[in-house]
């Protein structure tokens, strides 16, 4: 591409915000972001977040681009009085032998993949996390040291700073509201309210949940599905202060349940539910819908029951957060099949954000260098199937863990 032409990054969350970092970083000078709201709010799912960033993938390509995000967010967090990442290692407790055997073998699989992990016994799993270890059923667990809590909407933030320091520019409250072709080709953008064209060389759509809505004014069908997922706090406890995380992030991979410490609270999800997909529309505009009890309350019944912080507890905010999923799991990064000018960086979340924004701005550059082989990222790779099979397929994954619990 021209090294003067405008590059356009439709969305200010995380992903969007490390794309255009990651542009600038490269040394393109015409980076503007734009995004419906202003800076003060992230309403996108990264502002839903519970900030989980853990490394150990069966999937190579997803640890490839979680690695290299856990480095970007410290050297973010570098020297900050607050950092929006925190290096506090993740936790996955065993409560079957089986899944203490499956421990052992993701120390050598995370060996091969070049993150540390070892298996600790189950006292020192306990003490490890005490409030959120069920010391009557931990057996031991998986640690990974490297692992991670990030703040999303201070790290979100902290991207954004130092995208500007490298010159981007973002544009507040200038909502999309379809994408602008000529003879084929993607050219800009139209804003929502009075119909503002912006014209650009390329445009980037990171926007979340919103993808496929605007990939359909250019013709694109993005083969992602929006999921429901619920998470929910205690209220303030009085023991706490106000340290973010002061352990481990938890996970019981065997129960679908994972928790953490959110400064005053504890704070816990749980995918022991069946699945739940949105369709998304113009006129949503938050990634946080009703959250209906029915659809949630045994699964999460079942997780308060399993995590010894919320036993008893008073409980505070649930939350029912949307987040989308492809058939395979992994990232929709690289050019829009069959319309040029068009890139994606859709369905993925905070743990491979800054890993996705180095990928796609490597290959909208041209440098000849990305994380992983684009082609298993690629927008394209499900352009031979149905939406049909698209959606029951990805629905099929969040179904297998409901299944698997």
């Amino acid at each position: 591409m021209a090294a003067g032409d405008e590059i356009l990054v439709v969305g200010a969350g995380v992903v969007g915000a490390s794309v255009a970092l990651h542009l600038a970083a490269l040394g393109h000078e015409r980076v503007t972001v734009l995004d419906t709201r202003g800076p003060e709010h992230l309403p996108g799912s990264t502002g839903l977040a519970p900030g989980f960033v853990g490394q150990l993938s069966a999937t190579p390509e997803l640890a490839v681009l979680a690695k290299d995000s856990v480095a970007t967010y410290l050297a973010l967090s570098a020297g900050a009085d607050e950092p929006p990442f925190r290096q506090v290692g993740c936790l996955e407790v065993a409560t079957t032998p089986a899944r203490l055997e499956q421990a052992h073998a993701d120390v050598e699989h995370g060996r091969r993949l070049g993150i540390e992990a070892y298996v600790v016994d189950a006292a020192t799993a306990v003490a490890h996390a005490p409030a959120l270890v069920d010391a009557g059923r931990a057996l031991g667990g998986l640690f990974i040291p490297t692992d991670g809590a990030a703040e999303p909407v201070a790290l979100t933030k902290a991207l954004i700073a130092e995208a500007e320091r490298a010159g981007v520019r973002f544009r507040w409250n200038t909502p999309v509201g379809a994408l602008e072709s000529e003879n084929g080709r993607v050219t800009g953008v139209r804003t929502r309210d009075g119909g503002e064209h912006l014209r650009a060389g390329h445009v980037v759509l990171a926007v979340g949940i919103w993808g496929p809505v605007l990939a359909a004014t250019a013709g694109v069908r993005l083969p992602m599905v929006d999921v429901q997922h619920p998470y929910m706090f205690t209220a303030e406890r009085p023991e706490l202060d106000d340290t973010p995380i002061d352990g481990p992030l938890v996970r019981y991979p065997d129960q679908t349940v994972y928790a953490r410490r959110h400064g005053r609270r504890y704070g816990l999800g749980s995918y022991a539910h069946r699945p739940l997909p949105l369709e998304p529309t113009e006129d949503l505009t938050s990634a946080e819908r009703p959250f209906v009890a029915s659809d949630f309350e045994t699964a999460l019944d079942e997780a308060t029951a399993l995590v010894p912080a919320f036993r008893g507890a008073r409980l505070g905010h649930r939350l029912n957060g949307v987040f989308a999923m492809t058939p395979d799991e992994l990232p929709l990064v690289g050019p829009a099949p069959g319309v040029p000018g068009l890139w994606l960086a859709e369905a993925s979340w905070v743990t491979h954000a800054a890993g996705v924004g180095r990928q796609l701005a490597n290959q909208l550059l041209e440098t000849g260098d990305t994380l992983v082989d684009p082609a298993r990222l690629a927008p394209g790779r499900f352009d031979a199937w149905s939406d049909l099979k698209v959606r029951e397929t990805a629905l099929g994954n969040y179904q297998g863990i409901y299944d698997a619990h």
